[in-house]
Order: structure tokens, then sequence, then C-alpha cells
């Protein structure tokens, strides 16, 4: 999230903006348990900096599962995405993205460049050069062929959990159930990182969706340069980053 965050930043979370719920974790050990939304209280928008369950089953190893996240969305709901030359285009129209976002001239990957674990599977797109691609919104009603089963298939995990969808030849099953089209039970939003170029994102793992979301960031509210402790019982005070306590997040 470079140059917005940094290492050894401290972060409030406001986890009321768009939703009040029951606990999704236990305190202290943070396993993560069952939870219900009891009352909406917002939408998440463009260039939100949202903290998000990671998606299931896209790592393997537990570092990923069940760790948070925290990106910018760029994209909501019915929203057209396209990167151009790492320019952002929503419905046609060029956004601006927040200054302190790090992006580098530098190796630059042209649009014929077609690069490895791009989201979705089979796309011919790069990180600096992706879409067009329309954002998914609950209610929608997708058809399911082989021929798009990849596209869909991490969208609709998303509601059921992993390997509830399976292809086998031309049959695509639900839960055991065969099935040829899809009703999206929840929206969808498309993050980035806001160091662009170093960034896992939605260009990789797909979307993500409101039940995901944990909270909106707010505020910095404590900074410390591990790099720069000095010897000495209070050899800590000279690691404090007093500028960036209390700033904000734009």
């Amino acid at each position: 999230m470079e140059n917005t965050l940094v290492p050894g930043d401290f972060i409030v979370v406001n986890k009321f903006a768009y939703s009040f719920s029951t606990p999704r974790e236990i305190p202290i050990i943070n396993f993560p348990i069952p939870h219900t939304e009891i009352i909406t209280t917002g939408k998440p928008s463009k260039k939100d900096l949202v903290i998000f369950e990671f998606p299931k089953g896209f790592y393997r190893d537990s570092l990923k599962n069940n760790s948070k996240f925290i990106k910018r969305i760029v994209a909501c709901p019915h929203d057209t995405l396209q990167i151009i030359n790492k320019e952002f285009f929503i419905n046609n129209k060029n956004i601006k993205l927040p200054p302190t976002i790090k992006i580098s001239e530098e190796n630059m990957r042209g649009g014929w460049v077609k690069e490895e674990g791009i989201y979705p599977p089979g796309c011919k797109w790069n990180r600096d050069n992706y879409g067009p691609i329309v954002i998914p919104a609950k209610g929608d009603t997708i058809q399911i062929t082989p021929q798009n089963f990849e596209w869909w298939q991490s969208v609709i995990v998303m509601d059921f959990g992993e390997r509830s969808l399976i292809s086998e030849g031309s049959v695509i099953t639900l839960q055991g159930k065969p099935i040829k089209e899809y009703v999206l039970t929840q929206d969808h939003y498309f993050v980035v990182g806001d160091n662009l170029d170093m960034s896992m994102d939605s260009r990789y793992f797909g979307f993500i969706t409101d039940k995901m979301i944990v909270g909106e960031a707010m505020f910095i509210y404590w900074s410390v340069n591990q790099d720069k402790v000095a010897p000495g019982p209070l050899g800590f005070l000279s690691a404090i980053r007093s500028d960036r306590i209390f700033r904000g997040i734009e």
C-alpha cells in the first residue's frame, strides 16, 4: 500500500462503516467463526480503503487463508473497469486516483503481453493493461457453460465454498445438482493496492464480496520505523514517526 501506508503504521478501522454484525472471529486467538449481518449501515464506494478477508482457496498456505488485507476499491457492482497503460477507466471515463498511489512508468507491459496468473483464467491481459471487465452485482443471472466455467467458478465458490462447483465434461454441477445458470447472491468489488506495481489484488485473485469486507480504514494512530530504533531503554523514541500519527487515510 505504499505510499499511502508504510510498514510500522497502526491504523483505526471503522467496522461499522458498512454493516453491524456478530463477531467474525474469537478475540486474541483470531480464530474465524461464522458471523451474521444484523443491519446494513452503508455501501462501499470507489476509492474507499477497505480491510477484507482474503479470498479462501486462492492460496493453499495458511499465511493467506483467514488473513486480512487492505486495498482500495476502484470499481463497484455493474461498473465496467479497464486499465490502459496503468490508467484506470470506469464506464469509459478516466478516474484520478489519490496522489499517494505509487506508480512506476518503468517496465510497462504493453496490451499485447499476456501475464500468467491474471484473473480471470484464460484472459490475455496483464497488470498494466487489463479488461474491460464488468463487476458482478447481487441478483445478476449468469449463464454457466464449460467454456466460461473457470471465469465464474471463483465467484460462485464465494457463496458455496471450495469444490462446490464442478465441471465434468459437458455437465456442470453445483453441490451435486446440474446447473446451466446461477443468480448471484452478493455484490462484488474490484480492489487494487496503492503500490500498483507490487500489489497482490483483484487483478490476480478476482473480486471480493460485501460479506468479505471487515471495515473501512480511517486514520493512522501510531507509526514506528523499526529500522531506526536507537540503543538504550528510550531508543524506541527515535523510531516514532510523529508526522504520521493521527494522519487521515485518503
